[in-house]
């Protein structure tokens, strides 16, 4: 959800959000956090922030390249994101980031497993165990690169 970008857009603490709309800063936490939340504190919440129900409720699609927090970021972690503006990409996505970690890890200890079954019949070469690896090491880089995004938080 877009509520953190809207907060610190107006310079407000959790806790000056949380008063204003009348809930717990508990709450606020948890919405921030990615978890849903009640029609009534969406309520709430629009109205403290004046906006749409439906604006709470967007995901946030782009990445603003724009701003100066952006521009201080290590070269390298931003050329990760070249392409974030083209949704269908999915790359400023954190939960894609993670869904391809995943797929990364898996795909190289299946590689890795069945390169050493069949090396060990000596029906193939090393070539499929070092594809393995390759995919290993490149759920790590994936892996690194969602927690510089949440460090810097730019999801």
């Amino acid at each position: 959800m877009i509520l953190k970008k809207l907060r610190e857009n107006r310079k407000w603490s959790q806790e000056q959000l949380a008063k204003m709309a009348g809930l717990s800063v508990r709450t606020i936490q948890r919405i921030e956090g990615g978890n849903s939340a009640s029609l009534e504190t969406l309520k709430a919440l629009a109205s403290v922030l004046e906006v749409n129900i439906s604006t709470l409720e967007q995901e946030i699609v782009m990445i603003d390249k724009t701003t100066e927090k952006w521009q201080s970021l290590p070269l390298l972690f931003r050329l990760n994101f070249v392409g974030s503006e083209y949704a269908w990409m999915g790359i400023s996505h954190r939960k894609n980031w993670i869904r391809a970690e995943k797929f990364a890890a898996i795909s190289g200890l299946i590689l890795c497993l069945l390169g050493s079954i069949l090396g060990w019949l000596r029906v193939i070469d090393i070539g499929l165990s070092m594809g393995g690896i390759f995919l290993i090491v490149t759920a790590y880089g994936l892996s690194l690169i969602t927690r510089m995004g949440d460090e810097y938080e730019i999801w």
